[in-house]
């Protein structure tokens, strides 16, 4: 990569708000041999500001090109990285830590994979967990799915009471067919109604958007 490229690329970049945490991530799996500046560690992220482009100087070309590829191209096979940069925004990596595909087990003894799992640094306690829809057929979520998904959270809070959230994203949509009524009524059957914010998301150009008409 010249360098032009990559200033091109860091430029680009800039317009994102990528979590340290990640950076730290994207660096270790790119074997960078160097830590992130010891000054960022109070920061909560990289982007939107030139005071942190001391933070891309301490990546090599790969991570850069991994960064490119998760924020700018988008790729679905990454997905991940994004999906944990957006629960950032709600949950800041100073106080949480996020751990991806991590398997958690249930009260029931079961044991299901979530994307992101995000935990309390003071206490090690789970608070919320983000599964995606990562069907290789590009399938919009349907009941079955999310059916699922809404009864691993149950099972999930029974064991983990200190969990407040659960995301579900998909960036293949909702099936037209997905029965909303339904849907509510487990929710109302299950052991955390009232107590897990449940949100249903779609990553479309780019952007996390909340679907509610499904659960309003």
């Amino acid at each position: 990569m010249s360098v032009k490229q990559r200033q091109d690329i860091e430029s680009r970049l800039a317009n994102y708000y990528i979590p340290l945490q990640i950076l730290q991530m994207v660096a270790e799996d790119c074997g960078c041999g160097t830590t992130l500046p010891a000054a960022a560690s109070g920061m909560r992220g990289l982007g939107r500001s030139a005071k942190n482009s001391n933070l891309f100087a301490a990546l090599n070309d790969r991570a850069v090109i991994l960064l490119q590829q998760i924020f700018i191209d988008g790729q679905d096979s990454l997905s991940n990285f994004r999906f944990a940069a957006f629960l950032s925004s709600k949950w800041t990596p100073v106080s949480y830590k996020f751990i991806m595909n991590k398997t958690v087990t249930g009260k029931s003894g079961g044991t299901y994979t979530f994307d992101v799992c995000v935990y309390s640094r003071n206490t090690e306690e789970l608070v919320t967990v983000g599964m995606q829809n990562n069907s290789t057929e590009q399938k919009a979520s349907d009941n079955e799915s999310l059916r699922k998904f809404l009864a691993a959270v149950d099972d999930l809070y029974a064991a983990h009471p200190r969990l407040q959230s659960a995301y579900h994203a998909s960036s293949y949509g909702y099936d037209n067919n997905c029965d909303s009524s339904r849907l509510k009524r487990d929710m109302a059957a299950g052991g955390s109604r009232g107590k897990v914010e449940i949100s249903l998301l779609e990553y479309r150009n780019a952007v996390y958007f909340e679907n509610k008409s499904l659960l309003a």
